[in-house]
């Protein structure tokens, strides 16, 4: 395979109007270029109609140093023509694309090792997570989990494995398997003391990458559908199945009120405001941030908000009635902030930043929780108290109140009612026992 020298006119040339000599290759109808160090202007160039091995015009009315112009062009082209033929082993055998370029770039032995698998393996996954973020394939809370979870993956190889600690042993894609990851979920057990469903969490994104590498041929199909049949069974480990004991009942909403009552400081019970508002509207904490005031009618009892789309690719409309308990704490912040109704965000913040939205409000989830925690403890209560836990109390008291399950999850947000049967299962059999037996409690004789 030989390449062709031509003068690139297609750009701007430089002060003296010359342009750059570049070396142009063809495989499998595309053009592949090398950029040379040479330029010279239009005049100069022989474009082919020199002879051999004469590239720029030399003698009376040519380039002054053609002759030198000339070796130099002659020794560049041959030197990428031998590099090219002894990758394809001479003949007519075709060169892809991508190697031509690697070969060019002087980048041939990385690409031939990517070809082998060799490429580090959490940098792999972190790459393919960050394309599937940027097409909105995955909200920002999954990629910076996926972020996270791969951190954790580092310490277990640097601890346990002791590979990444330097570029002599890394963790490449083609050296993945099944030993290891199954070391790796021990490791998850036994020393972080994660349930399973955590774990299954941390899989999930190495599993999609290990599919990655095994459409490369880095991995073999056997070791990819061993190593990604490799999830756990969570069954009676997530916090959704247990959600009775995550959610208040009236009773402990009285004493919750009753003991922020007693409160020392004014934001502790501006941050009780916010839990109870959530306990009687099922907002997310995302959704209390940017939760605004032209959003809420009070004539009409109404509150029409566009869920925050960090929680779902495909935001929806939420259209939640107003209860007494929530229109007496809009009263009460009403002329406290401008625009968002809470005051967690500043007046006019950019929403399109989903990054900088995370960050501010893993920072007020903190605080708030930790001012809830304080309460639920002079409370007694054998959970922790947490912002989110004011959502499922909210879907409780609906679907405890025979509100039906569609409405419940249209209020909720959810993309579908499976979503809340799934996440409110272990409540619907009780509810719908108890309203079976009143409406179809019917005697015959």
């Amino acid at each position: 395979m030989e390449g062709r020298l031509k003068l690139r006119t297609d750009g701007k040339p430089n002060e003296h109007g010359e342009y750059p000599v570049v070396l142009m290759y063809c495989t499998q109808g595309k053009a592949v270029r090398k950029t040379s160090d040479i330029k010279v202007i239009p005049e100069h160039w022989l474009d082919g109609k020199g002879g051999l091995n004469k590239y720029v015009k030399g003698g009376k009315g040519g380039h002054p140093k053609a002759e030198l112009l000339n070796n130099k062009l002659r020794t560049f082209k041959e030197t990428y023509d031998k590099m090219i033929n002894e990758h394809i082993g001479g003949g007519n055998k075709i060169i892809t694309e991508a190697a031509l370029r690697a070969i060019l770039n002087g980048r041939y032995e990385q690409h031939k090792e990517a070809q082998e698998g060799k490429v580090p393996f959490i940098p792999f996954v972190l790459e393919y997570n960050e394309g599937l973020y940027k097409t909105d394939k995955i909200g920002v809370s999954v990629w910076e989990n996926v972020k996270c979870y791969m951190n954790k993956f580092d310490k277990f190889l640097r601890t346990m494995k002791r590979m990444n600690t330097n570029e002599n042993n890394i963790l490449y894609c083609r050296d993945v398997d099944v030993d290891l990851i199954k070391d790796y979920i021990i490791w998850r057990k036994e020393v972080e003391g994660n349930g399973n469903a955590t774990i299954n969490k941390a899989l999930s994104p190495i599993f999609k990458a290990v599919k990655v590498c095994c459409r490369k041929g880095w991995i073999s199909r056997e070791e990819s559908e061993e190593i990604c049949d490799m999830y756990l069974n969570a069954e009676g480990k997530s916090v959704d199945e247990s959600i009775e004991k995550v959610f208040l009942t009236i009773e402990q909403l009285k004493k919750f009120k009753e003991e922020v009552g007693k409160a020392k400081y004014e934001r502790t019970r501006e941050i009780a405001d916010m839990f109870l508002f959530a306990c009687f509207a099922g907002l997310r904490l995302s959704d209390l941030m940017t939760l605004k005031w032209s959003e809420i009618d009070m004539d009409k009892n109404m509150i029409s908000h566009m869920q925050y789309k960090g929680h779902n690719r495909k935001a929806k409309m939420l259209y939640i009635p107003l209860n007494d308990t929530s229109r007496d704490i809009l009263n009460r912040w009403n002329g406290k902030c401008e625009e968002f109704v809470f005051g967690l965000l500043p007046s006019g913040y950019d929403l399109s930043n989903d990054a900088a939205f995370l960050k501010v409000k893993n920072a007020r989830e903190a605080t708030i929780n930790q001012s809830l925690r304080g309460v639920g403890d002079k409370m007694g209560l054998p959970f922790n108290l947490h912002i989110h836990l004011g959502r499922h109390t909210y879907a409780m008291m609906a679907l405890n109140g025979g509100v039906d399950i569609k409405t419940t999850s249209s209020l909720l947000g959810h993309a579908s009612t499976q979503i809340t049967e799934r996440v409110y299962a272990t409540l619907l059999p009780n509810t719908i026992a108890e309203r079976v037996g009143d409406k179809l409690n019917i005697r015959l004789d």
